[in-house]
């Protein structure tokens, strides 16, 4: 399991390092970092029907199957075709999808779902119970990608045609929001053992079946006829190109070639300049410093609250020119998983405070330790403020830039480095995330952290009906590690900017970093 992992999160920082930052040491943030820019809202007046929508992305897929995918990028090339049981909306929050309705039930270890009626697979066969029980027991099967996500599953069962109920060990409410990534895509099941699917889907159940691909370089999709919530399907035609030439995205969108693309930093301000639209919001990716408390001094609270005390992380947003938001807890305020009064402010840049938490354990005269990081630049920049800034306290860093393998191996695995950097991708339920860094035996936790009252927190909150009820246990828990400095120490939230011409209507920013363009419209 542990290769698995180290794979899968290997290639979850490959991609953030593609779509990250980047900036120039030492240059402020300019005004528009870490604003809240909403794209243009559809106006259904001037939708044109027959429209086709260009989307411009760096990275190729690696299979159209939801079970055969190497990396959770892939999975933005296959939400048109195959819609999940359940949506996060832009703002991290579950939505219906083709399970209308669900209900947490059996002490909190039982989810019940309604499916809508009257939708069929692409192929023709009929989308019920059986075909998503179906579904489910695939995707937890070996090999599959989807499997670690859903092994908490202990059964699943069909209560009748619309009805199917899914059984844990731990708790359900996390499934909520596991089902709506690729852990919850619908295939038919007719066309479960063609391999063929990995290359011409047909046994779609979304909006958009493929209508061509070129691989490296060019998806086309077609809308399908009759789709099942119609509201959701604005344009005829959407292409996906690939590029990862940055100029050659940007100057695409500003010629017209495609309508839409992401931007990295050096990019605003000339997108800006080319007239595009120019939208951008915080997402729940975050810079984190990751810290093994069985090495080192990290044991003591009083020195991880001295480390985010020293951080300055006004520094470390201007160095990625502002698209970096300081935070100072696992998820931004925005998302309902947090406490909402733990604003940066709460751990302000004090070396004088920092200097006397230290000299309160003994300390005085600070300590040292390595801290590993990617060999990429970005992450470098970043773990250079970090030593400059904990020089100061007396606190030596010698920075450590390693390839993806080994500062997964050195960290989780082998549990030898004194800590990382790295940009950690929110995952598709906050409990994933609290178990790798705040559990005991939790991946990101080579130390064996732990404490009483954030574990019984996050069992409460896994077995919790609704998310308004997680969302109260969640600031309990998140106010309970800040209140104990719990590694890791947050450094800021990452923005997600995007570009569009001046035709592109109801584009969302997903705060989970995802592409979806889910009911996007171009103007007529």
């Amino acid at each position: 399991m542990h290769a698995r992992l180290i794979a899968s999160v290997a290639a979850l920082l490959a991609v953030l390092a593609g779509c990250g930052s980047g900036g120039t040491a030492g240059s402020p943030g300019p005004a528009h970092g870490g604003a809240t820019a909403e794209c243009p809202p559809v106006d259904h007046a001037a939708i044109d029907p027959n429209a086709t929508f260009t989307w411009m992305y760096s990275v190729a897929n690696t299979s159209f199957d939801p079970d055969k995918i190497t990396t959770s990028n892939s999975q933005m090339y296959l939400y048109p075709i195959y819609d999940s049981l359940v949506h996060l909306d832009d703002k991290g929050e579950p939505r219906p999808m083709l399970a209308r309705s669900w209900s947490v039930g059996d002490g909190g270890r039982s989810l019940t779902l309604q499916l809508v009626d009257n939708w069929k697979y692409h192929d023709g066969t009929p989308f019920d119970a059986a075909s998503v029980k179906a579904n489910l027991d695939r995707h937890r099967g070996e090999g599959s990608f989807n499997r670690q996500a859903l092994s908490d599953i202990s059964g699943v069962s069909v209560l009748d045609r619309r009805t199917v109920k899914i059984e844990t060990i731990n708790g359900a409410a996390p499934l909520v929001g596991i089902l709506a990534s690729s852990a919850g895509m619908m295939m038919s099941p007719a066309v479960f053992n063609d391999p063929g699917q990995s290359l011409k889907p047909t046994g779609g159940s979304g909006a958009f079946s493929l209508a061509s691909y070129q691989p490296g370089s060019k998806v086309e999709y077609s809308a399908v006829p009759g789709y099942w919530e119609p509201d959701a399907l604005r344009v005829a035609k959407m292409v996906f190109l690939i590029s990862s030439d940055d100029n050659a995205r940007l100057n695409s969108v500003i010629t017209g070639a495609a309508d839409a693309t992401f931007l990295r930093e050096s990019m605003y301000a000339p997108a800006k300049g080319g007239g595009l639209v120019v939208c951008q919001k915080p997402s729940m990716s975050s810079y984190t410093m990751a810290l093994n408390v069985a090495r080192s001094e990290f044991a003591k609270p009083e020195v991880r609250r001295a480390i985010n005390l020293a951080v300055d992380r006004s520094a470390i947003a201007a160095i990625t020119d502002g698209f970096c938001d300081p935070s100072v807890q696992m998820f931004p305020t925005s998302f309902y998983a947090s406490d909402p009064e733990l604003t940066p402010d709460r751990y302000p840049h004090d070396v004088a405070k920092a200097r006397q938490l230290l000299d309160s354990v003994g300390l005085g005269r600070g300590f040292e330790f390595t801290l590993e990081t990617n060999n990429l630049d970005a992450y470098q920049k970043v773990a250079e403020v970090i030593q400059a800034n904990l020089q100061e306290v007396g606190i030596r860093v010698t920075v450590l830039p390693v390839e993806l393998p080994r500062l997964m191996e050195d960290f989780s695995v082998n549990k030898k480095a004194d800590a990382q950097l790295v940009q950690q991708k929110a995952e598709a339920d906050p409990s994933i995330q609290i178990e790798a860094y705040y559990l005991r035996g939790g991946f990101s936790n080579p130390g064996d952290y732990g404490n009483p009252a954030i574990s019984q927190l996050h069992t409460q909150a896994k077995a919790a009906a609704t998310t308004n009820e997680r969302a109260e246990i969640y600031r309990k828990l998140f106010a309970k590690a800040h209140e104990e400095a719990a590694s890791p120490v947050i450094l800021c939230h990452l923005t997600t900017p995007m570009a569009t011409n001046q035709k592109v209507m109801g584009l969302e920013i997903y705060s989970d970093g995802s592409r979806q363009f889910r009911g996007i419209a171009v103007r007529k």
